[in-house]
């Protein structure tokens, strides 16, 4: 009797721990920001004054898009109100709010409710979600717009309504605004619903609407795009991620005499690092090319593929070790956010304004709040390393391959998806765990699928040894 009522207790009372626990958030943490957060506001910037505040060494001719600009145009409209870092940091809590609810929808479909309350409370909790509700950076809202997609995917799985589908495209549309890797989810949902336009000829007015609507959103960026750089695409960066990914992660170098290399040492000594990142390789080429940031990306990025065409079976192990390593890569976050307090000499934006967004001014500030701040996120990267890298990378990526060859097709298209969005980031990025915070919420739908799973294939084991014997 006592464990049916307090089965019946669990939901509510961790509702309400979760309730305090955000509460907490909101008073007694901060918002803060690094140079990749200072990219959206830049292009925010941009869009709303028509300045591009330029930060050094990344100082160019014209504006760049290497960041996405919907998120940019949010903190630069917050960022002219006042209190602009409460209400950005209110902003956040509500999006770590809806992505925990829609996770715990998603999961009391697969498993009891009750163990879908405990995990979604973890999930809330889980220091990175923690640290990055507090980050000026894009991995919380995409990881709401993902967690969103997944809800509209499994509805669309159960009932194939086509108003589904057609939300599905259009929010993955607006998705690639807010981080260009999910073209990936946009292209596989583009092509899937004209294929049930074309082939299964499903007549909907709707669905044709929203092919029309998401088509636009890209296209009318892509025009954007090239009117401010120059350049047709999703940003003004083309190559130079084969550079990151082979040659500065990958360690690999194409001959000194090929013609990428030799028009890249007209600018780039011998004596330079020739495995070092373009932020310090472009101020070897910027004052001879009118700081124009096309030219270093195609120098260098011409150096990337001509390094793939050189090793190219080393650049199918390079993508395959990236993949594997991000899982069991280190805590994603900068450590000089563990030192709060002080002024950082290499990135002292973090604790700067940027407009009305003032950084690390919680609303109710103690004495303890930085040591209190800076013990949590040590302790938290040596447990990340310790227990969550090793989980990641022995127990889910097991856990992924036995979800991928499930019968059931309902199963296997969270794996799929994991994989579409995982491996184009593990051949056009260096390693960064960082990039895997966005899929936090399919980890674990993974992680429970493939545990149904494994748990259902070792009792029909078992059954079948009991009947022999």
């Amino acid at each position: 009797m006592k464990t049916n009522r307090a089965a019946r207790l669990l939901v509510p009372a961790l509702t309400i721990l979760g309730a305090l626990y955000l509460l907490f958030h909101l008073l007694f943490l901060w918002m803060y920001t690094n140079i990749d957060g200072y990219f959206y506001w830049a292009i925010g910037r941009y869009f709303t004054t028509g300045s591009y505040p330029f930060i050094s060494p990344f100082i160019y001719a014209k504006p760049i898009t290497v960041s996405p600009p919907l998120y940019g145009l949010f903190v630069s409209l917050i960022g002219t109100v006042p209190n602009g870092d409460v209400i950005l940091h209110a902003f956040h809590i509500l999006l770590i709010t809806c992505t925990t609810l829609l996770l715990f929808k998603i999961l009391t479909s697969m498993i009891s409710r009750n163990l879908a309350a405990l995990i979604s409370f973890f999930f809330l909790i889980f220091p990175s979600n923690v640290i990055y509700t507090a980050s000026m950076m894009t991995e919380l809202p995409a990881q709401t717009a993902m967690t969103a997609y997944l809800y509209l995917t499994q509805k669309y799985m159960r009932s194939h309504k086509s108003s589904a589908l057609g939300i599905m495209l259009v929010l993955s549309a607006s998705m690639t605004l807010l981080k260009y890797q999910f073209i990936v989810l946009f292209v596989i949902t583009f092509l899937f619903l004209l294929w049930n336009i074309l082939v299964m000829r499903t007549k909907s007015p709707f669905l044709i609407s929203c092919a029309i609507f998401g088509a636009l959103i890209i296209g009318i960026w892509v025009n954007i795009n090239h009117t401010v750089t120059g350049v047709w695409g999703l940003s003004d960066t083309k190559k130079m991620p084969f550079y990151t990914n082979f040659v500065w992660e990958g360690k690999y170098y194409p001959p000194e005499n090929h013609p990428a290399v030799k028009a890249l040492r007209k600018y780039v000594p011998v004596t330079a690092d020739r495995y070092a990142e373009y932020w310090d390789l472009q101020d070897y080429i910027l004052p001879y090319v009118d700081r124009n940031w096309s030219a270093v990306d195609e120098l260098l990025g011409n150096v990337g593929v001509a390094a793939i065409a050189t090793h190219p079976f080393e650049y199918v192990q390079n993508g395959i070790r990236i993949f594997i390593k991000t899982h069991g890569h280190r805590a994603p976050w900068w450590q000089n956010i563990e030192t709060f307090g002080t002024r950082d000499p290499v990135q002292p934006l973090y604790c700067d304004a940027l407009g009305t967004i003032k950084f690390c001014r919680p609303i109710i500030k103690t004495a303890y709040s930085y040591t209190l701040w800076n013990t949590y996120v040590r302790k938290s990267r040596s447990l990340y390393n310790a227990v969550i890298a090793p989980v990641l990378l022995f127990l889910f990526l097991p856990l992924l391959c036995i979800v991928l060859v499930a019968r059931q097709w309902n199963k296997r298209i969270f794996a799929l998806v994991y994989l579409s969005n995982l491996i184009p980031i593990s051949y056009l990025a260096m390693t960064e765990s960082r990039y895997l915070i966005p899929y936090y919420p399919l980890i674990i739908i993974i992680s429970v699928l493939g545990a149904q799973s494994a748990v259902s294939y070792v009792r029909a084991m078992a059954h079948k040894i009991q009947n022999r014997a």
